[in-house]
């Protein structure tokens, strides 16, 4: 087995989730990212993955092993981390190894997942396979099983797989609180990349299902909740085309949904919380005279939050974001100079009115960076920036990106 395969076997299992249900505070994990005018800026513009990059991790992520790493400062406490690992090797020539990390670090979600998946791929017919895979959870009961086809065209750049995600299989019967499943989570998920006319690529992925509900019938194994319920939705459409000469076109579509209700036995504190995102965004990147790159990047970004119960509220957030990405490139490397702007439109209601507040401060960014080419295979960028219109340091960033 190649080394780095190794380690990336090794990264994967060094990573574990865990629960903990706990009475809320003034600290709610879930309106965390709500004040931060910069998280969006921070995430989808300053801190993205270049376009180039995205496709090439898209056309290979089902034909290659591959890592990619997205870390950078959004606050002076926080540190946002993304992790994608896929494994895809080849056994012999009818089954494969597959495997999968995710870990979704981006703050300005109520909800960070990490996902872990290892399993095997066995093709059937001509070009497809079946695949399971599972999530070898210290804890039993938050065991993973996720199943499906997919179909395979030009040396695996082109698929559609089609699968169902068994979360937490054994909960009722290992999980130490005494909890019983009302409604076990099912999802569905898909991964989709299709060639259109005039080189142009659909690119779909998504998990959907009706999340689980789950009660607490004994109060000693369980002293705090009583009853929780959760549903996390999410689905990306994607357009996009890799000309000649470094020119890349792409727009999508990305929404995020996340319900969280909780009962518990003290009262005052059983909330039901649901939290929808909707991010729509265009991204164009061109090569002048072999030396010279530009990248133009906007979004849209719309947040409708709201709580029912503990901390009663209602968060409207609309964003307009942008950047403009200048490289000065030689062989291996290249220099960016950047600017990133922001324009919220936020708006919080509570039944105190004391505690309402609107933020409409525009906020921007001016970034450098450098990006260097290990190889074909390999790439790394490093960037800083200076918040413009409050003053400030405005974070470190380390993007990379590797297929062995």
């Amino acid at each position: 087995m190649p080394a780095l395969l190794r380690f990336g076997l090794l990264l994967l299992l060094a990573f574990s989730a865990s629960a903990n249900a706990q009475l809320p505070d003034a600290d709610w994990e879930f309106e965390q990212p709500y004040r931060d005018q910069m998280l969006y800026l921070h995430a989808l513009v300053n801190y993205s993955h270049d376009l180039q990059w995205q496709f090439d991790w898209q056309r290979r992520q089902l034909a290659d092993n591959s890592l990619r790493v997205n870390t950078g400062s959004v606050t002076s406490d926080n540190l946002l981390t993304d992790i994608d690992l896929n494994l895809n090797e080849a056994l012999n020539d009818k089954w494969r190894f597959q495997g999968s990390f995710r870990r979704d670090g981006l703050r300005q979600r109520p909800s960070r997942k990490e996902q872990l998946l290892l399993g095997f791929e066995r093709s059937v017919f001509k070009s497809s396979a079946v695949y399971v895979t599972v999530n070898p959870e210290f804890d039993k009961e938050f065991i993973d099983v996720a199943a499906g086809y997919t179909l395979y065209r030009d040396d695996r750049q082109q698929y559609v797989r089609v699968g169902v995600l068994l979360e937490d299989m054994n909960y009722a019967t290992k999980n130490d609180l005494g909890g019983k499943s009302e409604q076990d989570t099912v999802a569905l998920q898909w991964a989709v990349r299709l060639g259109l006319p005039n080189d142009w690529f659909l690119y779909s992925e998504g998990e959907v299902g009706d999340g689980f509900e789950r009660v607490f019938p004994d109060a000693i194994a369980s002293p705090e909740v009583s009853r929780h319920e959760q549903r996390v939705n999410k689905a990306q459409l994607r357009m996009s085309r890799s000309g000649e000469e470094g020119t890349v076109w792409s727009a999508w579509v990305d929404w995020q949904t996340f319900d969280d209700a909780r009962q518990f036995r003290q009262p005052g504190f059983d909330y039901d919380y649901n939290n929808t995102q909707l991010d729509f965004a265009i991204e164009h990147a061109r090569v002048f005279h072999d030396r010279h790159r530009l990248r133009l990047l906007l979004h849209y970004v719309e947040l409708k939050a709201e709580s029912r119960g503990f901390n009663e509220h209602d968060y409207d957030r609309k964003d307009v974001l942008g950047g403009a990405f200048y490289e000065f490139l030689w062989p291996n490397s290249g220099a960016t100079f950047a600017y990133a702007f922001g324009q919220p439109d936020i708006a919080y209601r509570a039944p105190d009115p004391t505690d309402n507040y609107k933020l409409d401060d525009y906020r921007d960014k001016i970034v450098v960076g450098w990006r260097y080419k290990f190889s074909d295979n390999a790439q790394i960028d490093l960037s800083v920036s200076h918040e413009v219109s409050v003053q400030g340091f405005g974070g470190g960033a380390v993007r990379f990106q590797m297929f062995f």
